[in-house]
This record gives structure tokens, sequence and C-alpha cells, in this order.
């Protein structure tokens, strides 16, 4: 720390700023360097990794790797910075000396240059060359600054000096100069920027820590004992300095009244460089040598220090460039490093001036302090278990960690930010580009971070706090449970890959689907489901499933689940996957090509969508995965993107569709809304298409959006969507929006196109679209458990299994609506309503002129398959599971989705829960 400034700069220092002023300046440094020795005490007393090594291997192990390279590497700056600021500073000792050398043009950096080559060459030989130099060099700092002090004492030595400004020590001109008197482009920051690399030593015993015999206690005692001298001792020279010679005579050096330049040590000005020798005791020679030591003895310590800590940030393997350097020469010296910081240095020192390094220098060590005092800051609030430095579980001493390190810190910042807010903004834009760098790289490291445990912290509060119902009904976005069966990706052998997956297409080909539905800005879950896998199948589908989101930007978590069939571990990822408010809302999974050939196939999919829809998930199911435009095939589409809306669901199709034109593969498609309708007149459709319009603009949605209505006169066409109307119109009334919510029913979007015809548009209030309503009797459905049955199917043809649909969807409707009548005569009764049944509904429903034909299904698919066969996509309703009690049920409602959408090569389905809420403010 008592280096060249000292003896060159600090009666500059006092001539600008004043005795106070000056004093000030100390004090701030001071106050970093306490704060930050508090902290470095607090991390070296710790135990565990975070207290081994020097500087940097504390800041990577508190702060994480990122952060601690990004400031470590500053931090090296700072040394190197030094290192050519005391060389620098004894060329001017040696020009003192030698007053020749100024004749020759560039001197500062011909000779300054040279004396770094020189002392990283001795460097190079060892710190054993070093450390015995080091008394040497204690010895030659201290009868220097006695020189510096006695000189002051007796002065003036002359008549002739006292008539240049120097008055001897007095009362009067340490009044005199008590004030500050700057010349001109001089500030406070300035005088700043010069005292504080005075302070810069304090990190020494750490950079050391490895042949301390107790570091925690050499290293809190050596470092406060050695900044309190260094406070008393500089605090000493500024007031002495004050007190032995005008301001004019400190600034610029005799004769002042003549010159009333600026003093700079180097510029052609013998006057200015004179003024160290009609000071200095017994001779200015000793002096000038002494100088010129003690500067060289600084920077041998700054180059020794440097190309270690440059080694040990290559040595974690964070930065690619910088790996060569971690190597070693057989005497154990980074060789590699220290060449690395010979060139550095020799550039630096072509600066050659003082007064221009001192700021860059200050600025790397202030941001190497803040950090410091930051990683102390957040391990004791955090109360890291591995956090244990001494008296952390009493309360003074928590404080004391608190408030100090929090001081440390603003005082590291202001300091900076006196000394110039350019340098600052720089050197933490540098820091920042250092971080992104190692962010994009993306390398690994073994330990910790304080920043991590910041964030845990934070994650977990959030959780604790979020309720689930908020976040689910009025920012609802889709959190996105992705199911495959693995093993048919190049992550496995070509054994594996023949086995035949679920979905019957590449497995990873649905999760690049999700992934263009990622500006839903949801979270997304991709369970793999491994079917009896080992434990190398596992981790190697682990791993392709982290890269495949990787690859396509995924944000969410990757996760395996073994099970003995796809059905048991999709309801076990069903279960259990998310946290809290952070479960997923939605299930996304391709339909099974060839579950007509594999009889369990069809019972396991529709129990497992029956599952998933009565534990509250939307289902998104992807027909035809292979036709997708994913992966190898993502080419932009063109076309439409065909909406089949049915009578039963709300805004669900209409927001995933909003997502998919968001992505450069659908983004070129035009949006074609068909709405189905019953029975309706020109003026109904016209009044459906033209509200639709005005909701849809509303809502900022789907601007380029065609509406079509698709009538239809035969009831049967849609049954599987209706079977449930009775009970639908009975609860009505039921509003989701006014029951749970406070929201009136006529400012929401129609929850079925009944609404359409009433005319309903939004008002000027906070306006909310929910598909609850669809779902009245969601609440009331028992779990199932899935699992497989060994019943033997029965059935002939597809015809067959289109009759079953009708045959189950007829005792189903009067299921439902004996049971509507009821919940209708029994709130009646017990409020006195006077809701009921509409006339002749139950009626209307009644079975249908088609029983045991599969006519009317076919007749919807080619009505269907007519508009949207060269669609690049459809999306439709998915019906409401009607019976799962049998196999052959379940063969029936895949037979349906299958006639449905038969010659259309790429098919979303999509059924909602009735969570499904989006807002406008």
């Amino acid at each position: 720390m008592w280096g060249v400034l000292i003896f060159l700069r600090f009666f500059y220092v006092v001539g600008n700023a004043g005795v106070g002023e000056a004093c000030l300046a100390v004090v701030l440094s001071f106050i970093v360097a306490f704060c930050t020795t508090s902290c470095l005490s607090a991390i070296a007393s710790s135990g565990g990794v975070v207290s081994e090594g020097g500087p940097y291997h504390m800041l990577s192990r508190s702060l994480g790797a990122y952060a601690g390279a990004s400031v470590g590497i500053t931090y090296y700056l700072g040394f190197a910075l030094l290192g050519v600021l005391e060389s620098v500073g004894a060329i001017d000792a040696l020009a003192m000396a030698v007053p020749d050398l100024i004749s020759i043009p560039g001197y500062h950096q011909i000779f300054g240059g040279s004396l770094v080559l020189i002392l990283n060459v001795v460097v190079w030989g060892g710190i054993h060359v070093v450390t015995k130099l080091g008394v040497f060099f204690v010895v030659v700092v201290s009868l220097t600054i006695l020189m510096f002090y006695v000189g002051i004492f007796v002065s003036p030595q002359s008549e002739a000096i006292q008539l240049a400004g120097v008055t001897g020590l007095s009362a009067s001109t340490l009044g005199n100069n008590l004030g500050p008197s700057y010349d001109d482009g001089v500030r406070f920051g300035t005088v700043l920027s010069i005292v504080f690399p005075c302070f810069t030593g304090i990190l020494s015993g750490a950079n050391r820590a490895d042949v301390l015999r107790d570091p925690p206690k050499n290293i809190r005692n050596g470092t406060f004992g050695a900044i309190t001298i260094s406070l008393f001792m500089y605090l000493s020279f500024m007031f002495l300095w004050g007190a032995v010679a005008t301001s004019d005579y400190l600034k610029h050096g005799p004769p002042a009244a003549a010159t009333h330049l600026r003093r700079l040590v180097g510029v052609d000005n013998e006057e200015a460089r004179t003024i160290v020798g009609q000071i200095v005791w017994p001779h200015r020679i000793p002096a000038y040598v002494g100088i010129f030591i003690s500067s060289v003895s600084q920077a041998l310590q700054c180059f020794t220090v440097a190309p270690r800590l440059m080694q040990s940030i290559a040595a974690d393997n964070l930065l690619p460039l910088l790996r060569p350097i971690s190597v070693l020469n057989r005497k154990r010296e980074p060789a590699r490093g220290i060449l690395v910081t010979a060139i550095l240095s020799i550039a630096l020192s072509m600066i050659g001036n003082l007064d221009l390094i001192a700021p860059l220098l200050t600025m790397c060590f202030l941001v190497c302090y803040a950090f410091m005092n930051v990683s102390c800051l957040m391990l004791t609030l955090l109360k890291s278990p591995t956090w244990r430095p001494a008296g952390i579980f009493r309360k003074r001493f928590r404080l004391w960690y608190i408030i100090s390190s929090f001081v440390g810190v603003v005082a590291s910042l202001a300091v900076m930010i006196i000394v110039s807010v350019y340098w600052t903004i720089g050197v933490l834009v540098l820091a920042a580009l250092l971080y992104l760098y190692l962010d994009w790289v993306g390398a690994e490291a073994e330990w910790g971070s304080g920043f991590a445990g910041l964030r845990y912290n934070f994650a977990l509060a959030a959780l604790l706090g979020l309720q689930e119902k908020i976040h689910n009904r009025i920012n609802w976005r889709p959190q996105v449970l992705v199911l495959y069966q693995a093993g048919c990706d190049a992550a496995y052998s070509d054994e594996d890959q023949e086995e035949h997956t679920h979905s019957g297409a590449r497995c990873h080909d649905l999760l690049r689907f999700y992934g263009q539905m990622r500006k839903g800005r949801g979270m997304c879950i991709a369970s793999a489901i491994v079917v009896d896998g080992d434990d190398k199948r596992v981790a190697a589908e682990r791993k392709r499933v982290a890269e495949v989101m990787a690859k396509e930007s995924l944000q969410g978590f990757a996760d395996v689940v073994v099970a003995p069939s796809f059905g048991e571990g999709s309801s076990y990822a069903v279960q259990l996957a998310g946290i809290g408010g952070l479960r997923p809302n939605s299930v996304l999974l391709s339909w099974p090509s060839d579950w007509q050939g594999h009889p369990d196939a069809a019972y396991e999919f529709v129990r497992l969508l029956q599952f998933a829809t009565n534990t509250g998930k939307a289902i998104m199911c992807v027909k035809n995965i292979s036709f997708m435009p994913v992966g190898e095939r993502a080419i932009p589409m063109n076309g439409t993107i065909d909406v089949w809306w049915m009578i039963h669901d709300g805004g669900f199709l209409l927001l995933c569709a909003h997502f998919l034109k968001q992505h450069k593969v659908w983004r070129g498609c035009q949006v074609r809304v068909l709405l189905v309708m019953e029975h309706a007149d020109d003026e109904a459709t016209e009044t459906a298409k033209s509200n639709l319009r005005k909701l849809l603009r509303a809502h900022k949605l789907l601007d380029d959006v065609v509406i079509e209505v698709v009538v239809l006169n035969d009831d049967a066409m849609i049954e599987p969507y209706t079977y449930d109307w009775t009970i639908k119109v009975t609860n009505r009334g039921e509003d989701f929006a006014a029951k749970e919510m406070g929201f009136k029913r006529q400012n929401t979007l129609p929850t079925s196109l009944d609404d359409l015809f009433n005319g309903v548009l939004p008002g000027e209030q906070h306006q909310v679209a929910s598909s609850l309503p669809h779902h009245p009797s969601r609440q009331k459905r028992r779990v199932p458990t899935i699992k497989a049955f060994d019943e033997e199917l029965e059935w002939s043809n597809e015809s067959d299994l289109l009759s079953n649909v009708h045959n189950k969807i007829q005792e189903r409707r009067s299921y439902m609506d004996r049971l509507a009548q009821v919940n209708a005569f029994s709130s009646n009764s017990q409020s006195g309503n006077s809701l009921k049944v509409p006339s002749g509904a139950a009626s209307q429903r009644q079975p249908v002129a088609h029983p045991n034909s599969a006519r009317p299904y076919m007749r919807m698919n080619a009505m269907i398959a007519e508009r949207s066969k060269d669609s690049a996509l459809v999306m439709m309703n998915m019906p409401d599971i009607w019976s799962t009690e049998t196999q052959k049920d379940c063969a029936s409602y895949m037979a349906y989705c299958d006639c449905l959408t038969k010659s259309l090569d790429r098919v979303l389905l999509l059924h909602s829960t009735g969570m499904e809420v989006f807002t406008r403010f």
C-alpha cells in the first residue's frame, strides 16, 4: 500500500484539495477498505470453499462462477495497472536523479515498458526470489518515509527554499491550506483517484492465504493493522504538507508565482521536479533511490500476484480463451500467465502518466471491493448453511456484517461515481459484458453461488405467495405438460429405435411443435415416459430432451418417468408435475395412429384423456404429428389455419390459434374461424359473425381473421358435442365469472355461440373470457385411476364402433336430462327461483332418427374436409368423453374422432377445462 503516490502525489493533493478535502479523500478510501476488510475476514473465517484461495476464489465461490470470473478479470486488470503505475512512478524517480532522461522523447514509455519487462522476468524466476527481497524492500520503504517526515520537520533547510514558499511547520500556513484551491481541470474526484490506490493492498493477505499459518486470524489482524497504520500515516502527511508550505508551492513547485504550472511529474519543468529534493532530509539522492526501490518493490508484488490470479481464473475452465493459461511449468509457476501479464502491462505502460493510470486502477479495485461486500451481505441475509463466519449466530455480529457490507457497497459505488461517472459506467459495462460472455459460453462450474441462493429464496417466496386460482383464471397462460413415450430418437441404439412408440412418430417432434406455441410465455414440463427402461436409457433420454428444449428455446423443465406402461407413467406425470401455482394447466400429447392394431392403446389413451381432464388440465392433442412442420420440416406455411368452433367451447381455440400465429412457421397463414350453428337463419348468422369480429378486435386477437358460419340442419351430425346440452342450459345461470370473480355476464366473451345472437359486446370495464360455463359439472366428476384391462374387443368394423357412439350418447343424454330436471326442481324448491329447463328442451333432444348409423358423422367429416382439406392446420374441439366403461366404448370415441378428421393432414384437437381466461384492461 505504501507506494509511489505517497512520495510523488500527496503534496499535490494537499495543494489542490486543501487539508480538509485531502483528509476527506483519505477517510472515504479508508471506509471502503475497512468495510471490505471486514467482509474479507468474515469470508476467510467462515470455513468451507469460500474461504480457500485468494480473493478470486472467495468471490467465485460465493457469487457464482460467472460473476466471480467477470469481477476476477476486472481485479486482474487492476493489479496489472497498479504494477504499471508503480513502474512509471519508478521512472519518474529515476528522472529526478538523472535529469538528462527528460530530453529523450517518450522516455516514460520507453523506460517504463523496459522496466515492466525486467520485473516480469524476475517474477518468472519464481516467487521465492520476490520473497527473499521482501525484507530489504520493507527497510528501504520505511527509511524513505522517515526521510520525508524528518525533512518536513526541519524545513526550510535554506533561505532560498523559504522564499520559494516553504514556511516550515506553521499554524497560519495550515489555516491557509485548510480549504481547497483547485487548478483548472482538477476537482475532488481527481485527488480521490490519486489517494484511493494507496489502500489497494488490503487483499495481499488473501492472495497468500495458502502460505499463512492461520489464514482467518492472520488476514484479520494483519489487514486491519495495515489499514489503520496507513490511515494515521496518510492523515499525518496531509496535515504536515498543509502546514509546511503554501498551496502554490505544493501544486507547482518553485517558483510558483512565476510559472503557475500544474505540477505533473515528468513534464519538462525542472522547478516542479525539485520539490521532493528541497523537502527530504538528509539528501535528495537517497530519497530518489528510496522512491525508485519502493516503486519497484510494489510493482514486483503486483506482477507476482496478477499471473497467479489469471491462472486461477483459467484453471476454473470458464473462459475458453484462457484455458491455455491454466498450464503450469515444471517449477509450478504460471509461466504463460506471466507472459500474458507482461504483454498487457507493457501495452498499458504506453499511457505514461500517473494521473491517467490512477483513475483506471481505482475503478478496477473498487469493482472488486464492491462485489466482495455484496457477497458478504448476500450470504448473511440469505442465512446460507455454508456461511459460518465468526459470531454469525449472534445477533450483534450478524447486524455488524450486514451494516458493514452494506456501507462498503454504498461507499465503493460512491467513490466510483465521484472519481468519474464515465469510467464507472465503462468498468461496470466491461464486467457485465464479461458476465454475459460467460453466460453465452455456458461453462459449468461445480460450486454454487450466492446469486443462486438469492434466486432460490425469491422463487420460494413467490411460490408460497402464489395463489393458484388468481394465477390460472385472471392471467391464464398455457403451462404445458408435454407427454410422449421415449425410444424413437437418435439417442438410442438401432435396436431401441425399432421399438414402436405410443405416438407412432418421432417422439421429440411433439416438443418441437410446442416450441411453436411458446409465445404464450408459459412454462413447459417435458415428461418422457420410458417403459421399463434401464439407467443408461433413462440418462440418455434426459440428456436428449434437455438438448431439444435448449435448441427450441423452450423455457421449462425436463424429466423422465419410468413406468410399466405409457398410461401409468403419464398418470404419474399428470399428478406430480409442477409445484404449487406452477403446476401444468394443459397437457400436450399426440394421437396414437396405430390404436386399431393395439386393442389396449385406445382404452389407455382415452382413459388418459379422461384422467387429465378431470384433474383440471386442458387437452391439446396433435393428430398426424409426422406431417407437422417441425424440426427439419419446419418451413414457413401458407394457406389457412381453420378453427372449427363447435357450440360447447369458449375462447381456448382462439387463444391457441393466436399463439401459433406468432411463430414464423405459421405467421404467413390466415386464421379462418368456422362457427358451427344449428338451425340458424341468415340474420342470426350475420349477427354472430359481426359480434364475434367486434369481440376479437376488442381483445386484440387475430386481426386478419376470416369468419364463416356453418349451419347444420341435422342434429345428429354433432351429437357428441351436444348430448349434455340440457344440463348446460340448466346451469347457465351459475356463471363462473359472476360467482367467483365478481364480473358481470354482459362483459364477457360468449361462452357459447348462443350469446353471439344476443349482441353481447365488451363493456368499458375489465373484461374476462372464460370457458368454464361449458363444464358446469366438472367439479363433481370422480378422478379415475388409469390401468389396462385385458377385455376382448368384439366389433366388426368402423361402422360398428360409430354406431356404438350413437347408442352410448343416447344413454348419456337420457341420464343427464333426468339429472338436469332433478337439479332444477331442487334448486327452485329451495330458493324460489323460476329457472326451469326451457320448454321442450328435453323433448327436442330425444333420440334422433338415425339409430345405429354412422352416416351423420361421416357427413360431418365430409363437410369439414370440403372446406379444410387443403388447410395448413385444422384446429377443432375435442368432444367430451361419454364413456370409458369398456374398451369398446373407448375405441368408439377414438373411431369417432378419426372419422371426424379423416382426409385432414394436420389436426390439433383441443379440450378446455373452464380455467382458460385472457384479459383486456
